[in-house]
This record gives C-alpha cells, structure tokens and sequence, in this order.
C-alpha cells in the first residue's frame, strides 16, 4: 500500500473522532480543502482505520504541534505593526527611525541594492573610479561583482585596485554619495518608463497597422474596455495627421467622402503643404472652391477650433480602418484601400 496523502490523512483523523468534534473540525478547513477532505472520508482505505495506523497518525500529529514554530524574519510593515500595537504609534515611528538609521551605517546603499545591476552600471558609468570603487566597496558583495562585471575590461581593473586601497571615507561622505545615486536611479527610471510606455505603444500601433481591420478593431475594444486612454493613443500612433500627405487618391477621396466641407475649411488652416495638396488634390473643383471660401469666411480661428476638426477628421479615418475600408501602408509600399 502506498503511503497516504496529506488529505486522506486528514479524513482519517477525523473519521476516528467523535462526531460533534469532527464537526468542529471541519468547520475550521479551508473551503478549498473541505470537498477534497468530505470526499475522501467516503472512499478511504479502511487500512487507514487501524488501530496501529491511527496510533502512528497520532504520533505524529503530536510531534508536529509540540515542535518548534519555523522562525521568520518580520517584515517591515509586519515590524511596524508589532511595534505600534506594543509601544504606540510615535514611539514606534522613533525606533523604526533608528534601526533604519543603524542599517545605512551598516550598509549606507541598502536603499538602491534592490535596483538591477544594468541599472546601477549605468548611473555610475560617468562617475569616476574613485566613487564607483567606494559604492562597490561598502554593497553586497554578490551584486558589487554582478556590476563590476558589467563594465568595460578596460575600466574595471582601475575599479578593483580603487577598492583594494580604499581608505573609509566619514559616514556622512558615504551617505550624500548614496543619496546622490539614489536620486539619479529614481530619475533614469521615470524617464525610462516614459521612454518605454510610448515605445511599447508605438510598437502596438504598427503590429494593429499590419494586421486586419477587424482584428485591429477587435483588440483596440478590448483595450479600451480597461484604458481607453491608452486605446486612444494607440489609435493616436497607428495614423498621425502628417500621414494624410502620403494617402493614395482613392482611399483619399473616401476619407473625404465622409466629411463637410466646413470642417474641412477649418481643419486645413495652418495645415502642413503636403497635407493641404493631398486634401485638396482630391476634391471636386466645386467643393474646393466651397471649403476655400468658408475658409477667408472664417477668418482667424482658435487653435482648438482647428484641432477639434482635425480630430474629426481622424475619427473618419480610423472608422474607415477599423471596418477594413482603409489601412495604412507598411514601410515602403503604397497605401491601398
């Protein structure tokens, strides 16, 4: 017979207690765990309810709640709550202050270990070999040689004889260089998630470019379930107002098709000359004329105003991809509709 498993052990257990306490019990389980518990005290091996199986289940039940508890270290969330409930919010708040104050003595770039060692590479590369030794000398030595290892050959031997000849500069030294790289990490990633939001987005915009209209539509939906601000700056990158300038005459006239003449005068005030010749180039003689005299009409309008009528514009544009009607070139070929 081959050895139990944890769940028929347990309705092993509870099938040799008295009734009343086997409901106690089970009251206490994991909902999870209670249909698999229930379903093997119906089908257990009645091996399993011998006097000398249940005297060795006993046995060991015993030594596991009598034995040691596993000891953890606390967090510090689960440090702070230890201490406020003991000594009170403000006391609590001064001693958190001085262990965390003893732990920068111990190791005053603690805050920035957690950081990737690309990471650190490259806010100390413009440092010099004195400063990028005494940062390496005073981290974990695991990550001191990851980062080392990401410098050029020919800088990091300079690097190692820095360390090996440091002298230990005052605490309050080492402490404005770990604030100083501390703050300089924080702004490379703030630009480096602004960098990689819009890149990933473009990235986005170009795959649903390739793809069908009805799979662009399809995925840009569900986006906006969710965001619809990132679906409409996906919508954004996929076709951009300059790219009219490059729209074929036929695809053109039907993006036009669907659009007044008013806006159109307005949407073309200040407009880029290849945008202007592309729009008009593929108007009737007649509707040129009207959207040229609501245009002098006009006279001088807000930028809003503009903008407004070019977002309607693209509204037109981005239905007529969505449905299939319309889709951008790729790079190097010619639109086609």
């Amino acid at each position: 017979m081959s050895a139990p498993t944890g769940i028929q052990r347990v309705a092993a257990f509870l099938l040799s207690l008295e009734q009343a306490d086997a409901e106690n019990v089970l009251r206490s389980l994991d909902p999870e765990l209670l249909g698999e518990v229930v379903e093997a005290m119906s089908s257990l091996d009645g091996a399993l309810l011998r006097a000398e199986r249940l005297d060795e289940l006993y046995v060991e039940l015993a030594r596991q709640a009598s034995g040691p508890r596993p000891v953890t270290p606390k967090s510090e969330d689960e440090l702070s709550a230890l201490l406020q409930k003991t000594l009170g919010a403000e006391q609590a708040g001064e001693v958190l202050a001085r262990i965390h104050e003893r732990r920068l003595r111990e190791r005053p770039f603690l805050n920035v270990e957690s950081r990737p060692a690309r990471s650190l590479v490259s806010a100390l590369t413009e440092e010099s070999d004195a400063v990028v030794a005494l940062v390496l000398a005073h981290m974990d030595p695991h990550l001191s040689a990851e980062v080392l290892g990401l410098f050029d050959e020919e800088r990091s031997p300079g690097i190692v004889r820095r360390m090996a000849t440091l002298i230990p500069p005052p605490f309050e030294t080492l402490s404005s260089v770990a604030s100083a790289l501390e703050k300089k990490l924080e702004e490379a990633g703030t630009a480096s998630a602004t960098f990689d939001s819009s890149a990933k987005l473009k990235t986005i915009a170009d795959l649903l470019n390739s793809a069908s209209g009805e799979l662009g539509k399809s995925v840009l939906d569900a986006i906006g379930a969710e965001d619809e601000d990132m679906a409409e700056e996906i919508r954004e990158f996929m076709f951009t107002w300059e790219d009219l300038a490059g729209v074929d005459a036929r695809a053109m006239q039907k993006i036009l098709s669907t659009v007044e003449t008013k806006t159109l005068s307005m949407a073309i005030k200040g407009c880029s000359a290849p945008v202007e010749a592309t729009i008009l180039g593929n108007l009737s003689q007649r509707v040129r004329e009207m959207v040229a005299d609501e245009r002098e009409l006009a006279g001088a309008v807000p930028m809003s105003t503009v903008e407004s009528a070019r977002a309607e514009i693209m509204k037109a544009v981005r239905g007529l991809m969505e449905s299939g009607e319309f889709q951008p070139a790729k790079s190097g070929e010619e639109l086609v509709s």
